[in-house]
């Protein structure tokens, strides 16, 4: 086996946290002046009732700030360490738009955290073909879907509050600790 593993970056390797204390939500709650969430639905429109002009400004006004600020997931560091001075190979596929590419370098740098390349895609199914990644790990269900169905390797669903009515039973963890097990689990 080559060890090739795919990670997404928001909500996997950051630590947006839950419920009220998570980044997006205190932001979003403060910026349009909302009481919470209307569902726990993954698209900031859906979740907050929002147009899509609305969360363009938004993340134009505020994103670059919390890519840059929100704190990386504990332990993701050292695990994603462990995992490559064994071989694995870790190719990164955030759904960011490419002009948020050098923040996202910045931050990876910052935190010292270790991969071999950086995609930005929503295409996630693609990159996987492309670099024969052979498990993934997401926060969005919708990204995971293709990847079990059509590349048939195993998914890995980061439990956030945004995925929990997904209708579709997934491999949930919660943690890198959780994450790291799993890994072990199917290529050792």
């Amino acid at each position: 086996m080559k060890r090739i593993i795919g990670v997404d970056i928001d909500a996997v390797l950051t630590d947006e946290g839950r419920g009220r204390e998570n980044i997006w939500y205190k932001n979003l709650c403060a910026y349009f002046n909302l009481d919470g969430r209307i569902t726990n639905a993954y698209d900031f429109r859906d979740a907050y009732g929002l147009t899509t002009e609305e969360v363009e400004t938004f993340i134009g006004e505020r994103g670059l700030e919390i890519f840059k600020t929100v704190p990386p997931r504990p332990k993701c560091k050292e695990v994603l360490t462990r995992l490559k001075s064994k071989g694995y190979q870790i190719i990164l596929v955030t759904a960011r738009p490419e002009e948020n590419n050098q923040v996202t370098l910045e931050w990876l740098n910052k935190h010292q955290i270790p991969f071999d390349k950086l995609y930005h895609s929503d295409e996630k199914i693609t990159i996987c073909k492309a670099e024969g990644i052979e498990l993934f790990i997401d926060d969005n269900p919708e990204h995971l879907i293709p990847m079990m169905e059509v590349l048939n390797i195993p998914v890995f669903l980061m439990n956030m509050d945004h995925n929990q009515d997904h209708k579709l039973t997934f491999n949930r963890v919660n943690n890198w600790t959780d994450i790291e097990a799993e890994i072990l689990k199917y290529f050792e």
